[in-house]
């Protein structure tokens, strides 16, 4: 297994800002670069429908396994002629679940082409396989636990990528080691996945849908919680990236119910890491991990803190804001200057409590023409049509999806509290349009950190396109 001496960690943001662009330059320039395995296969599929990357993609494409399956994504979505500003995109299949006789889920195939699993296997393979390019560096990439239904496939076309380092925040991914084992053998693998107003339900992957078996190496596994406590809930981790209240895109919820002055999460001291606690605990855990202490990274106001971190005793640390805003970033470039121009006047991240349907409160830059503005909030026509947020819920026996951020009556008719969707953010949508990738007339969302004094700085020195080589310079300097 990869021994990882990295001290800098590129954060994985957002749907396709840390794309394999900004992994690999970062990689290459001595970091851990890391792509963002949220919502790939959209992002592959309306790639190709946009004539995106054309060379780089097909390229990724036909040095995967499996070339018949390739074949059927290319014939599906890669056609002659770029698709028009305001036509709609042709859509991965939408994620629906079937149950065995014993009650356990796996996706449902009900697409005539290209299937969600092999869609999903195949662009996080891609993804993967792209930021590896020029380099002989490691490479990871980062999953939401509260997205838990595509992991499974998703994890698996990373392996066959040979991702190096597996990074998942945004819950407690204890089952993932095994996960990771048992794809590595072929084998079937199974995950609970929660089901609201119903006992949580197994969810199965089986590596055998595609035709043969590549032999697979078990990445370094990081996971990313928010203080000491997260070792104890984690045990199986290779290592840890402790991210603190600052750090950006979702965090983790405060110990207190209580909201600030600004409305948001009230994070104290009990949300802090407690040095002596986290030594015992990593203490305890080498007893399982052959005498050895796990490492761990830390994140969240860090890029200008190296050293201090490293004093702390940890390995290094993350660093995703500065790299969010830089040149090789996936965020559409029209927008970043907006953005960088809003924060260099003054604007701020604020965290919201309720916004992002995972429950988790969320980071969201304050910036003008997008879902930021209540008005432009209050204006979009609610709507589910990506899927990636759904809850499951029992509907008759059998397991459903439904979410909050969905047009109202159909969320309460499907059985959901309509208190639930309050302020609810559909950020499938407006995640991908924020790379340019959005559906027509779906507007865009930022998140970030709510530290950005080093974005600042950047863009002082080396001006508003500043580069992932001006952050690695500037962080190795702290």
């Amino acid at each position: 297994m990869l021994k990882l001496e990295k001290e800098v960690i590129q954060g994985g943001m957002g749907a396709g800002v840390s794309n394999f662009r900004l992994a690999r330059k970062v990689s290459s320039r001595g970091g851990l670069g890391v792509v963002s395995g949220t919502a790939l296969d959209t992002i592959m599929v309306r790639r190709l429908q946009d004539h995106k990357l054309d060379v780089e993609l097909i390229f990724a494409l036909e040095n995967f396994p499996d070339k018949k399956l390739t074949q059927k994504i290319i014939d599906k979505y890669f056609k002659k002629g770029r698709k028009s500003k305001t036509a709609k995109y042709h859509p991965a299949p939408y994620p629906r679940f079937k149950q065995d006789s014993k009650g356990i889920l796996s996706l449902k195939d009900s697409s005539r082409g290209p299937n969600l699993e092999e869609l999903l296997i195949v662009s996080n393979f891609v993804e993967v396989f792209l930021a590896k390019q020029g380099h002989s560096n490691p490479v990871g990439i980062n999953y939401l636990h509260k997205i838990q239904w595509p992991l499974m496939p998703s994890i698996y076309g990373a392996m066959i990528a040979d991702v190096d380092v597996v990074l998942i925040g945004a819950g407690l991914p204890k089952e993932i080691p095994e996960v990771m084992e048992n794809i590595s053998e072929g084998k079937n693998s199974k995950i609970s996945i929660p089901v609201i107003d119903g006992k949580d339900y197994l969810l199965e992957f089986d590596p055998k849908v595609l035709s043969e078996q590549p032999k697979l190496d078990i990445p370094f596994f990081l996971g990313i919680v928010s203080n000491h406590l997260g070792v104890k809930a984690v045990p199986q981790s290779d290592g840890y990236v402790f991210e603190g209240e600052i750090a950006g895109g979702h965090n983790a919820p405060a110990r207190s119910k209580e909201l600030n002055e600004k409305g948001e999460p009230n994070y104290g001291k009990k949300d802090e890491i407690d040095e002596g606690k986290l030594n015992m605990l990593l203490g305890q855990n080498s007893q399982r991990k052959n005498n050895t202490i796990q490492p761990y990274w830390l994140a969240g106001g860090y890029a200008n803190k190296l050293n201090e971190a490293l004093e702390m005793g940890a390995d290094g640390i993350q660093v995703g804001t500065p790299f969010a805003f830089s040149r090789e970033s996936g965020i559409e470039p029209k927008l970043k200057r907006k953005v960088i121009q809003e924060i260099m006047g003054g604007t701020e991240a604020h965290t919201s409590p309720i916004a992002s349907p995972t429950g988790f409160p969320l980071k969201v830059v304050q910036v003008k023409d997008t879902l930021s503005q209540k008005e432009i909030y209050d204006e979009r026509e609610r709507i589910c049509n990506l899927g990636y947020l759904v809850e499951l819920y029992e509907r008759d026996g059998e397991v459903d999806t439904r979410c909050p951020a969905d047009d109202l009556e159909r969320y309460e008719k499907d059985g959901g509290n309509v208190e639930d969707t309050i302020d609810k953010v559909c950020l499938c949508n407006a995640l991908t349009s924020t790379v340019g990738l959005g559906s027509p007339g779906e507007v865009p969302l930022v998140t970030s950190g709510s530290d950005f004094s080093v974005v600042k700085a950047l863009v002082k020195e080396h001006g508003i396109d500043y580069g992932v080589e001006d952050v690695m310079r500037y962080i190795l300097k702290s």
